[in-house]
């Protein structure tokens, strides 16, 4: 009885919690939040103050290097780096609608392989919108492909997503393993995105668009990102993080102190060489760093183990057990989908990745690819895509939930299909 009764307070303050950080009331701050409800659960016996403790103290590496990456994308974006990137995706199209739709996909795959969908949330979504306007092309499927490739392509590196990084932790898979194990995964699930968009969209690439667009200034303004306007020591820095998160991983360091040295370069170069002010460059980072949010998944990582302990977690185990075979590895995916656009993919990665690790890295691939996929479902799935909303909104642009529902529908399924049997495939070898 006292274990239901601790389960049913869990799963209250996770409601409770679920609802802050999607509704972000002014006067509680989320990390205030998360700390207050872990309190809880603490004073009513869910968890122990040795428990809480252990499992902060096991997620702390991973909410530190989640801090230096938010970082370093910030100060990214005020070397020009991301403007830069639309301005380059924007030239090379030449106001044909289906080419800056391929370039303007690719740009945002790749920032968030490399810099975290947070980053192509936060720092891409309004370029890209920027960028539809400027080449009077329809916004909406370039901003959905934004939201979508925000969760589905930030299934390649440990640094793309908060998941990733709990998945490699419990899965022992160092930087590179998980690159290898999941690039054809990322591979399948970023061309099926691009595919049910574009079909989806198919009116915004026909004639009349491409008549629409054809005035597309093509002269000195297409033109006017020049050498010296390159970011080239952004460019430099986020390169040498990528090699250095490699080879850090294969010493076995930890990957926080790659990505501080990253940003203490940048932050010294503009300080120093672009004579940024100092007080104001370190509320920005500050800012940046969100303290806030990397208490929050701290104490939301306490609240998940209690409603793991209590009860959860011995319900679901036998969802992992047995062999990793192909019909096992599509259950355990989309249950995980599923388990994300009920609970939020980060809760439900906290609860169900200890469970699979048990059964082996395979099984944990599995879940990554269901609670990183399966956000582009519901608005409540991720963090990402509520912030996506809330941006798109905030520029004055309209969306459906039909239509996004619509989309996720037809995209999810496919999408956790060939990633999963592309993860089946590469554990064949």
């Amino acid at each position: 009885m006292a274990g239901l009764i601790n389960e049913i307070v869990a799963v209250v303050v996770l409601l409770c919690l679920l609802v802050v950080v999607i509704v972000k009331p002014r006067r509680i701050p989320e990390g205030l939040a998360g700390f207050a409800g872990a309190l809880l659960l603490i004073a009513v016996g869910s968890t122990t103050t040795n428990a809480a403790i252990s499992k902060m103290g096991e997620l702390m590496p991973t909410a530190l290097f989640l801090g230096a990456c938010l970082i370093l994308a910030g100060l990214c974006e005020r070397e020009g780096l991301f403007s830069y990137l639309g301005e380059v995706t924007v030239r090379l199209s030449h106001g044909n609608p289906s080419r800056l739709f391929l370039l303007s996909f690719l740009l945002c795959a790749m920032v968030t392989a490399a810099l975290s969908l947070d980053t192509t949330v936060l720092l891409l979504t309004p370029v890209i919108l920027h960028m539809s306007d400027r080449a009077r092309a329809d916004f909406r499927p370039y901003i959905y492909a934004a939201c979508h490739l925000a969760n589905t392509a930030s299934l390649l590196l440990p640094l793309s997503n908060l998941t990733n990084l709990l998945a490699m932790n419990s899965s022992r898979l160092d930087f590179l393993g998980f690159a290898r194990t999941m690039f054809l995964p990322w591979c399948a699930a970023v061309a099926v995105e691009y595919i049910v968009i574009r079909v989806a969209f198919h009116s915004s690439f026909s004639h009349d668009a491409l008549l629409a667009a054809s005035n597309y200034p093509d002269g000195d303004d297409a033109k006017s990102v020049s050498k010296d306007n390159v970011p080239m020591f952004a460019l430099f820095v986020v390169a040498a993080s990528l090699i250095g998160f490699m080879i850090s991983s294969s010493l076995g360091a930890p990957p926080f102190w790659v990505a501080l040295l990253a940003c203490l370069v940048l932050f010294v170069h503009r300080v120093i060489r672009e004579r940024a002010v100092l007080g104001e460059e370190i509320r920005r980072v500050s800012k940046n760093a969100n303290l806030s949010f990397l208490i929050f998944v701290l104490s939301l990582a306490v609240v998940v183990s209690a409603l793991s302990d209590n009860g959860l977690g011995r319900l679901i185990s036998p969802l992992f057990s047995g062999e990793a075979t192909l019909m096992k590895l599509l259950v355990v995916a989309c249950c995980s989908a599923l388990a994300a656009n009920l609970l939020n993919n980060l809760p439900a990665a906290m609860l169900l990745i200890p469970l699979a690790a048990s059964s082996g890295s395979t099984l944990v691939m599995a879940v990554l690819i269901g609670v990183n996929i399966g956000p582009n479902l519901t608005y409540a799935g991720s963090l990402a895509t509520i912030l996506w909303r809330r941006i798109v909104h905030n520029h004055g642009k309209h969306i459906t939930l039909t239509r996004f529902t619509g989309i996720g529908l037809v995209s999810v399924p496919l999408c956790i299909f060939f990633a999963t049997l592309s993860l089946w495939l590469v554990t064949l070898h």
